[in-house]
């Protein structure tokens, strides 16, 4: 017998083997075929903070006032608001301008919203206005910057 006979004799066993088993397919009961949308969601807990507060810079002055602008960095993955807190110092008195546009006076304790976030996930740059009006040269401004949450649920 030829090399070509004996690999036609072993294919035909093969394919008669193959015809005697069983012609029914059997399939899983229970689970339909077709496209399935599937929604994978994250969560991520809330959280927000300051990330630089610039330099103070002087912009003008009106008589023993002057104007000045700091720049404070915010990173936030939600709504937030930047909160201006005053500290007292003797012999100064500080405006500065809230978020609605009009400029408050910081005294000791109190606490002025001067930007408000979106839900957007970022970093911003917000100017704070200040208008400064002491008796001594001041080194820095007595004030501290907190920021606020506002989680959605």
């Amino acid at each position: 017998m030829g090399a070509s006979r004996q690999v036609l004799v072993r294919t035909l066993a093969v394919l008669g083997v193959v015809l005697a088993l069983p012609g029914v397919a059997e399939s899983q009961v229970g689970i339909p075929s077709g496209l399935v949308q599937v929604a994978l969601v994250a969560h991520v807990a809330p959280r927000g903070s300051i990330q630089n507060v610039s330099a103070e810079r002087e912009t003008g002055r009106m008589g023993s006032v002057r104007e000045a602008l700091v720049t404070v960095r915010v990173a936030a993955n939600t709504g937030y608001q930047l909160v201006v807190r005053g500290s007292a110092v003797a012999g100064s008195r500080i405006w500065v301008r809230g978020v609605n546009g009009e400029f408050q006076e910081l005294t000791a304790g109190s606490s002025v919203t001067v930007a408000r976030g979106t839900r957007a996930a970022g970093q911003w740059d917000r100017e704070v206005q200040y208008r400064i009006e002491s008796a001594g040269d001041l080194k820095s401004l007595p004030v501290r910057y907190e920021i606020a949450i506002n989680p959605t649920l």
